[in-house]
């Protein structure tokens, strides 16, 4: 995110209200550096001087600025009135973690997300204060002050919501307003919906969105979230990009009040959908019924998924015996298990291709009947030298179009699993030239302004 740079009117304002705290900044785009070499971020300035032209702009800016140096010098509560009156007045507040001039004086701050914190910030006429975790401490215990500012934050009256078709099956819910908690009313997300759409949310929660302090996005994780979620994508990336001071570029699964990213920034910036395989196995449940698609079975996910991509011993397994190593390894893998959870090796098979410069190894697996478990695995050995991928296709109802197929994913490491494609078939053919196409990617494009989903076939 590059930063914006100030009028030279709003600059000077700016220079002058620090002056008369006694610090002398120089701007280095939407941010001012003092001698002492704090950083105080202006983006949010930028988005009130927008926000509140009613407001004259001296006054707008020397509010603001001795509420950031409040809030990154001290006092913390200082004038706040009692211990008791400005515990009262606190609420939670997500802020960028980037934004921080100086993380150690906020440890109390806890990560709801990766890159995002919740802050205890205090609310004052021209915005809020961040309090130090030194300020906290005096207020009294971390948890219970976060618990209440909580509640406090649900009880906030909604100030504008709207339920946008998405076109393909269901609708966005879209609240907005001028206070800068709209976006961190994510915490208290089974509360807002309750009051928006009269109704609870569904067991597997909801998809979600806060691009802005000053909006959240999400649908409820129902049936039509296939439909819902790449317009959920592409409208927080729009927002994300617009806004003056944005929060988070990224898509959520918001589940018993934890959040699961579900997108990550890829080559180029261009977003791809994360942690696919949940959303593949309950968008599929929901579609088919508990009992028609059950739960991936151990002995078969973790073969594909877990057991192939960490081995890097196969590719100088020669030809005649990789059938035998395969059904090895398969049944050494099953041992592990209870008895009931071992299956029969029906359907597996492997064999070696050249591709042009690539050498991959094609493991097909039993058939699978719940969804994330894999029809076939890919391990490549690119031409390039650079070390073995790990490549699944996956059977699932796709988590974008809703349709019954594949999807190709691919491993790095234990934790990241990557959804590459969608719409896929479960034949061979197809899916070597896709991941062909992965480890002989076209040149990318020019860059462009606005983030874009991943790439679909």
């Amino acid at each position: 995110m590059g930063r914006r740079e100030l009028e030279p009117g709003l600059a000077a304002l700016v220079r002058a209200a620090f002056a008369e705290l006694g610090s002398e900044v120089t701007l280095h785009g939407d941010v001012a550096r003092d001698v002492q070499g704090r950083d105080y971020g202006l983006g949010g300035l930028l988005e009130l001087v927008e926000r509140r032209p009613g407001v004259p702009l001296g006054e707008l800016v020397r509010g603001h600025v001795r509420e950031l140096v409040a809030a990154v010098q001290g006092p913390g509560a200082g004038d706040a009135g009692s211990p008791e009156e400005t515990a009262a007045r606190l609420y939670p507040l997500l802020l960028d973690a980037t934004t921080l001039a100086d993380p150690a004086r906020h440890s109390h701050a806890r990560e709801v997300a990766p890159g995002v914190l919740e802050f205890l910030a205090l609310e004052s006429p021209v915005g809020w204060q961040v309090l130090t975790s030194e300020a906290v401490a005096e207020l009294g215990d971390v948890s219970r002050l976060r618990g209440a500012a909580r509640e406090r934050l649900a009880r906030l009256p909604v100030e504008r919501h709207e339920v946008r078709p998405t076109g393909q099956g269901g609708g966005l819910h879209v609240v907005t307003g001028g206070s800068a908690l709209t976006g961190s009313r994510v915490l208290a997300l089974d509360t807002l919906y309750r009051e928006v759409a009269g109704r609870e949310l569904p067991p597997d929660g909801a998809v979600v969105a806060f691009p802005t302090p000053f909006s959240l996005l999400f649908a409820p994780f129902d049936l039509q979230v296939p439909g819902v979620l790449e317009v959920l994508i592409e409208a927080a990336a729009r927002e994300f990009d617009a806004s003056g001071a944005p929060l988070s570029v990224h898509t959520y699964w918001w589940r018993g009040g934890e959040l699961t990213p579900l997108t990550g920034v890829a080559e180029g910036g261009l977003l791809e959908l994360v942690n696919a395989d949940e959303v593949i196995a309950a968008v599929t449940r929901l579609a088919g019924g508990e009992g028609d698609l059950p739960a991936p079975r151990p002995h078969h996910y973790r073969f594909a998924h877990r057991v192939l991509p960490s081995l890097t011993h196969l590719g100088s397994v020669p030809g005649e015996r990789l059938g035998g190593e395969l059904l090895r390894l398969w049944e050494e893998y099953g041992a592990s298990l209870p008895v009931e959870q071992r299956l029969a090796p029906e359907g597996l098979q492997g064999g070696f291709v050249q591709v042009g410069q690539h050498r991959m190894l094609l493991v097909g697996l039993p058939r699978p009947r719940a969804a994330t478990e894999a029809f076939a695995v890919v391990l490549a050995w690119p031409g390039d030298g650079s070390g073995q991928r790990a490549f699944t296709l996956e059977y699932g109802i796709d988590p974008i179009t809703g349709e019954r197929g594949a999807v190709l994913g691919e491993w790095e490491g234990e934790a990241r699993h990557r959804l590459h494609r969608t719409g896929m078939t479960a034949e061979t053919r197809p899916f070597l030239h896709a991941v062909t196409m992965l480890l002989d990617p076209p040149p990318p494009p020019p860059p462009v302004k606005r983030r874009g989903l991943f790439r679909r076939g």
